[in-house]
Order: structure tokens, then C-alpha cells, then sequence
């Protein structure tokens, strides 16, 4: 019988160790994508929209197979086509020109 308790207690060991090792393998690596929208009209409202559920459905169902993770970096263009042409050339937005700013 006390051959046995070692046995388990290693066995516990190993399936504990082998957890942690598949917990430090599914890091992810964020890569940052830039999206102009014109927040203050509908199409643009209900296109952030469409790109949340779209990003989000696709990592719920395919998450565990990518190590990447797209963040979304986005822009108003204030209904200005130049601005939203120019947009992309500029660095990462500030928080006056997200879309968490443009809620209400």
C-alpha cells in the first residue's frame, strides 16, 4: 500500500508541472491594426460594431490557435476623406480620437 502514495503523489506532481507549462505556451502577441471610421454617422457606428463581434466571434471560436491578437487602434475621421486618407501615415491615435471617447 505505500508504494502506492508515491506513485500518485508524482503523478499529481506531473500533471500539475504539465499545466503550468501549457499555461507559459499560450501567450499572445498583440498586433496593432488601424481602423478609420466616421464615428459621428451610423455606417461607421454599426461598422465598429461589426469588427468587434467579427474579431471577437473569430478568437472565440479560433482563439486557441493563434498566438497573435489583433488590437484595434482606431480613428474618427471626422467626415473629412483627406483626413481619413492621412490618418493611417500618423502615430498611434490619442484617446480624443478613439471610439470609447465617441460613446455618449
Amino acid at each position: 500500500m505505500k508504494m502506492k502514495k508515491p506513485i500518485f503523489h508524482c503523478f499529481c506532481l506531473l500533471i500539475i508541472l504539465l499545466d503550468k507549462l501549457v499555461v507559459t505556451q499560450s501567450t499572445t502577441i498583440p498586433v496593432n491594426v488601424g481602423v478609420v471610421l466616421d464615428f459621428e454617422s451610423l455606417v461607421g457606428k454599426i461598422g465598429w460594431s461589426c469588427i468587434n463581434m467579427a474579431l471577437s466571434d473569430f478568437y472565440a471560436t479560433h482563439g486557441r490557435h493563434y498566438k497573435t491578437r489583433l488590437v484595434l487602434n482606431a480613428r474618427d475621421s471626422h467626415q473629412d476623406v483627406v483626413a481619413a486618407a492621412a490618418a493611417g501615415s500618423f502615430s498611434p491615435p490619442s484617446t480624443d480620437d478613439t471610439f470609447s471617447s465617441c460613446i455618449p
